[in-house]
């Protein structure tokens, strides 16, 4: 693959964004469990409306629709049928119980997004890093579940514990125990030229 093709760039770059991301506290590593998941599809361009900035796009599975594609996308005139648009989602979770007495991380967000620029080929990067703790409400063993309370207006959230380290790690928890998530996503769609 030619390394100065769009969609490389792209890929350099979203590697780059999640790799800062994902420099969350050794205490995640020491004392939780992580747990990541990568999607990838493409679709094909069938038709462009470029009055009305809708793509009309084949998917995997051969079945038509259509797609608003906003202002903000530059480079929409570049856009022509037989052109295909890979897009990437990356989610990387990971978990740490917080010791007893010990200061609790600081409730963060941060947003990274990148367009292409002025005559470039259409692309888009987009990643999120997010830090969250909340107290755990109640231990389901048997269905693998938690109920933690979101610290901002109170709101539960119901966690499914899917790996067998979480499992592990579960049985360990007490009603109470604050947990703290990080969670890093990133989103990066490019345009690959029919």
């Amino acid at each position: 693959m030619n390394p100065h093709t769009p969609r490389r760039r792209a890929a350099v770059v979203a590697a780059a964004v999640t790799l800062a991301l994902l420099a969350s506290p050794a205490a995640v590593l020491a004392q939780g469990v992580a747990r990541s998941e990568q999607v990838s599809t493409s679709v094909t361009v069938m038709a462009v409306d470029a009055v009305g900035r809708h793509l009309l796009v084949k998917g995997p599975d051969g079945k038509p629709f259509t797609l608003k594609v906003g202002p903000q996308v530059r480079g929409f005139s570049a856009v022509k049928p037989g052109d295909k648009i890979a897009a990437t989602y990356y989610r990387e979770t990971a978990y740490a119980v917080s010791e007893p007495g010990k200061p609790l991380p600081k409730d963060t967000e941060t947003i990274l997004a990148a367009r292409a620029a002025k005559g470039e080929t259409p692309g888009l990067i987009v990643a999120n890093h997010i830090v969250v703790t909340g107290a755990v409400l109640d231990i389901d063993p048997t269905a693998a579940k938690l109920k933690v309370v979101s610290p901002k207006g109170g709101e539960v959230h119901d966690l499914d514990v899917v790996t067998p380290e979480g499992k592990q790690l579960m049985a360990k928890l007490k009603v109470g125990d604050k947990v703290t998530a990080y969670i890093t996503e990133a989103l990066v769609i490019a345009l690959d030229k029919g």
